[in-house]
């Protein structure tokens, strides 16, 4: 005999149709299901939530922070109510039994909805914490947060789909497993991203924070973060590129990192010299060149020295080819030598050299290689800048012109004559 609901007195006689009755009955109870859910889930978020968020401020621990910031705590709470309501349905819709199974499930769908938001809550809040400690630096925690997250998911539908038609998740696996080659066609980026992301990491290729250039992408500046598939690059123009993660295993770029952690940064710049303007000295020139302080003494040893040479071999003056002379070119190399060396913002430590190269159409290319000592972009174009303004202008002292293209003024006065 089916049990009557206990508001189906009551509804008789108020006059309803009897048609009507059972539906309003079950839509009492399902208020009554709600109530009881919202009372419970406000219940627990004021005591609950109240009580945590008191210990989290109390806590000098700073994890708790990122898990407070992420909601888990919030997630949490929520998982109380689910499991009142799940408990109460037998009370509740005692008078109508058939719909407990159905109610049932819907419940346990809830509830793994919840469970998946609350791990994809916790890995955030675990990966914001991790990133932060120096210990996990080379740790792929971002791509091991990702993959759980992919699991958590892959997890929370097979068991969803399992409960909804009946069927055994060992069934659904195994029917899964009979499309592993479509799967692994669908997923072959992340399969690829995810394994590119282990050697990324292994072999410490990139990190978040190291300037890189990749120039097949078109990408110069500050990596922002290295996801499953992609890693996130801020450049400096301040537009945000992402580069495929296998492209670092499998192409060539350039890491400027090992510059950053050197402390110094290479300058490598050329002075062009007009092949027309390199003489030996003469008296007056070397005269001049002697007032600089610093190849004053190199001067002078280095004439002595040629002095012995030409000595030794007999030879006389007259002709300058005859012998050994100092030249305006050699003695401005060794200026720039000396300039460097004495240059506070040179690093001594590192290779300085100032050379002359093969000529070319363009004159005689003076090579200055150096190293600053200081990584910071602005203050190191602005060191180069002081460094090679005194160069250039120093050229005129030594009797050198610099190597320039002709101008629009140069050919209206070669027109003019």
């Amino acid at each position: 005999m089916k049990k009557l609901h206990w508001a189906t007195d009551w509804l008789a006689n108020k006059n309803i149709a009897p048609e009507w009755i059972e539906w309003i009955s079950l839509g009492i109870d399902l208020v009554i299901l709600i109530v009881i859910s919202l009372l419970a889930d406000f219940l627990s978020r004021r005591i609950l939530i109240s009580a945590i968020h008191a210990a989290v401020k109390r806590s000098k621990a700073t994890w708790d922070d990122y898990f407070f910031e992420q909601r888990v705590f919030k997630n949490l709470a929520h998982l109380v109510p689910v499991g009142i309501v799940y408990q109460s349905l037998p009370y509740v819709f005692n008078d109508v039994p058939a719909v407990i199974p159905f109610l049932e499930k819907i419940i346990v769908v809830y509830f793994l909805v919840l469970m998946v938001s609350l791990i994809n809550r916790t890995l955030r809040a675990l990966e914001n914490w991790l990133s932060q400690n120096d210990k996990y630096t080379n740790t792929p925690i971002r791509t091991i947060s990702q993959v759980m997250r992919l699991l958590a998911f892959f997890g929370a539908g097979i068991a969803v789909i399992s409960l909804l038609t009946g069927t055994s998740a060992g069934s659904i696996l195994g029917a899964f497993a009979g499309t592993t080659a479509i799967l692994i066609l669908v997923f072959q980026d992340s399969i690829k991203g995810l394994l590119a992301n282990f050697q990324i990491h292994m072999y410490d290729l990139v990190k978040v924070g190291d300037w890189i250039t990749f120039s097949k992408y078109g990408v110069d500046g500050d990596v922002l973060s290295i996801d499953l598939t992609t890693v996130k690059v801020k450049n400096f123009d301040k537009t945000v590129s992402t580069v495929p993660a296998i492209a670092f295993v499998s192409e060539s770029f350039v890491n400027w990192r090992g510059m950053d952690d050197s402390g110094a940064r290479r300058i490598k710049r050329n002075i062009n010299i007009d092949i027309t303007s390199i003489r030996h000295l003469d008296e007056g020139l070397s005269d001049t060149l002697k007032e600089i302080d610093l190849i004053r003494s190199f001067m002078e040893e280095r004439q002595t020295e040629i002095n012995s040479v030409n000595s030794s071999r007999d030879i006389k003056g007259g002709n300058l080819l005859n012998g050994r002379r100092q030249t305006n070119i050699g003695l401005y190399r060794k200026y720039i030598e000396f300039y460097l060396q004495r240059h506070p913002d040179i690093h001594a430590n590192y290779t300085l050299m100032v050379r002359q190269l093969q000529p070319t159409t363009e004159g005689i290319p003076i090579e200055v290689y150096c190293f600053t000592t200081t990584t910071e972009w602005s203050v190191y174009e602005n060191i180069m800048s002081d460094i090679f303004d005194h160069l250039y202008a120093a050229t005129r002292h030594f009797d050198l012109a610099l190597f320039q293209k002709p101008t629009g003024a140069d050919i209206r006065s070669i027109q003019s004559i």
